[in-house]
């Protein structure tokens, strides 16, 4: 099920759990929850009602705005990747603490996943910036 505001898609599964994706923030994933629920028992399930509200997962991206070495990268930090370019164009970075896997293009893009707090993103992306400028591809 999708709703245009906020802009998000719903997972609704029998078990009465509905899973929210695409809000941009978790105020708006709130919202959108409790619109589910309502749009639910509208439908003629009468004990449908918004119960519990917890974040499971944070996705976000950005762009360093450098290009990255990526095999040198995978190479000097073996321990936290994975890098098979013939499989996937990204590197595969598992981060311990906080517990986040990031996927790291030769771009510069990055997309952080795993979080459940807003603040790991944060970190995860302060404790691999130093390290990507580290593995900068210099220009040409």
């Amino acid at each position: 099920m999708r709703i245009r505001e906020p802009k998000t898609t719903a997972l609704i599964f029998s078990s009465g759990k509905i899973v929210v994706t695409g809000a941009k923030s978790e105020n708006e994933s709130s919202r959108a929850s409790r619109k589910y629920a309502k749009i639910v028992h509208k439908l003629g399930y009468d004990k449908a009602k918004f119960k519990e509200f917890t974040v499971q997962n944070i996705v976000a991206s950005c762009d360093v705005h450098f290009p990255v070495r990526l095999e040198g990268l995978a190479h000097a930090h073996n321990q936290f990747c994975s890098y098979e370019p013939e499989l996937f164009p990204g590197l595969i970075y598992r981060m311990l603490k906080p517990k986040i896997v990031l996927l790291i293009f030769v771009s510069g893009k990055v997309v952080l996943t795993g979080a459940k707090v807003r603040q790991d993103i944060y970190d995860a992306f302060d404790n691999i910036y130093h390290v990507l400028q580290t593995f900068r591809k210099p220009k040409p």
